[in-house]
């Protein structure tokens, strides 16, 4: 009996760990491309105040 409760501590562990090497670089990934998509966003509304800020050429 004690044996197959280490055989299910053991294999939730794994699954655990699994899990983990899968949702932490998943995580890093997901969050680098966000950080770089809204950093190009807002380099995208600067440009475009700056190009209000202009006065128009006849």
């Amino acid at each position: 009996m004690t044996n197959s409760g280490a055989l299910f501590f053991v294999l939730l562990t794994g699954l655990a760990g699994i899990m983990a090497l899968v949702y932490v670089p998943l995580r890093i990934f997901l969050t680098a491309t966000e950080r770089s998509r809204r950093f190009r966003l807002l380099q995208r509304i600067r440009r475009l105040r700056d190009e209000l800020g202009q006065p128009l050429e006849p």
